[in-house]
């Protein structure tokens, strides 16, 4: 089974959908392809640890209440799901995998780049940079730069020939 989703459509929907995706929007697509995919299908995706969770955002007006969005890498991460499994693959497979390692430590790397943001922006609220901010900054970014040398180290070990 090839991609679902070519690099050029997942691109489109990047630049379509900058804010993320809602469930009913990522299984939308998937079915507008043909493909058997239901939110039950989704939800156990993301409880088995094989699509990072949702971030919730706060919807305009009074008692609106928030919407769960994900990002459009979930797409890619469903494309790469829907691929294995086509082939020798169990889902329980994937969960034990590197697979899903690889998915956590992709979410703890957007994680923490939103919580660098987030000293940034408190630190041009405050317009002070007192020392313990700074190395705070430094620490986290120190962990960011871990974190993503793992996330390669990952990526090689997913397109090494397997012995």
């Amino acid at each position: 089974m090839s991609q679902i989703l070519s690099r050029t459509e997942l691109k489109k929907l990047e630049d379509k959908y900058t804010d993320g995706l809602s469930s009913q929007e990522i299984v939308k697509i998937f079915q507008g392809r043909g493909v058997k995919f239901s939110e039950a299908t989704f939800r156990k995706y993301v409880q088995m640890g094989l699509v990072e969770r949702c971030r919730r955002v706060g919807q305009k007006g009074k008692h609106r209440g928030s919407r769960g969005l994900y990002p459009v890498s979930t797409l890619e991460r469903i494309n790469q799901i829907k691929k294995l499994i086509s082939g020798d693959l169990t889902l329980e497979q994937l969960k034990g995998s590197y697979f899903a390692m690889r998915q956590k430590v992709e979410e703890a790397d957007r994680i923490l780049i939103q919580v660098i943001d987030d000293i940034n922006e408190y630190e041009k609220i405050k317009e002070r940079k007192d020392r313990h901010d700074v190395q705070l900054r430094r620490d986290l970014e120190t962990v960011v730069r871990n974190i993503r040398r793992i996330a390669k180290s990952m990526e090689d070990l997913e397109h090494a020939p397997m012995l």
